[in-house]
């Protein structure tokens, strides 16, 4: 017989809550120039979803400790002094792998929205690219919960996609999507130096995942956003 939701969260001891932001490739760099010289604008910028094309631009995190308290907060991918985006990708992942130098996929998760298809990817073949080791293996395993639990498939029960903006509007959540600003918005934003309001949307966006995750496994969410 399975235990309740309440009592399988209280055995992960860290939870990571995280969304990447891309760019497409830099024009200037030789090592992608045969494979965007005869892209339309348009191709060109489909390129920001593709993991062996596109620039990581930032990753959001969150990540809790096992009594909910967290540890972490923040944008990975600025500068410190001028908190612009310094667009060194090989630094961004550094500082994310770090930070879960401790992850233990035993007792851990990795949570976010299409982290299996889009976000890990990127993370892991970004880091093979970058010549950046990962602090540990990450598992793509479908059709559990653990130690990825992907708010989307959870969400439909593996059957189709969603978006994250239509399952806030479906459990009543304040959408991460307002303002006008969404993820087909993010190089634009980007081009006019709008790097506070990149920022400020993933961050959003791991907040709302978050919100998700607790009201998916009936868990009073903490009041420490």
């Amino acid at each position: 017989m399975s235990r309740p939701s309440e009592e399988r969260d209280a055995e992960v001891s860290m939870k990571v809550y995280l969304d990447c932001e891309t760019l497409p490739p830099d024009k200037n760099d030789p090592l992608v120039h045969n494979k965007i010289a005869q892209c339309t604008e348009e191709e060109y910028r489909k390129l920001a979803l593709s993991s062996q094309w596109c620039r990581l631009l930032c990753i959001g995190l969150i990540i809790e400790g096992d009594d909910g308290e967290i540890i972490h907060r923040g944008v990975l991918g600025r500068d410190r002094s001028t908190m612009r985006f310094h667009l060194d990708e090989g630094r961004t992942l550094r500082g994310f792998w770090n930070l879960l130098k401790a992850f233990d996929d035993r007792k851990d998760l990795l949570i976010g929205f299409n982290l299996l298809d889009f976000d890990l990817v990127v993370l892991c073949q970004r880091s093979i690219i970058k010549k950046i080791k990962p602090s540990f293996q990450v598992c793509f395993k479908r059709f559990c919960s653990r130690p990825v639990y992907d708010v989307m498939w959870a969400f439909q029960y593996w059957r189709h996609r969603i978006s994250l903006d239509e399952v806030a509007q479906v459990l009543e959540i304040e959408s991460s999507k307002r303002d006008g600003i969404d993820g087909s918005r993010v190089y634009d934003l980007f081009l006019e130096g709008r790097d506070d309001e990149i920022a400020s949307y993933c961050l959003n966006d791991v907040i709302l995942t978050r919100s998700i995750y607790y009201r998916m496994n009936f868990i009073e969410m903490p009041d420490n956003v």
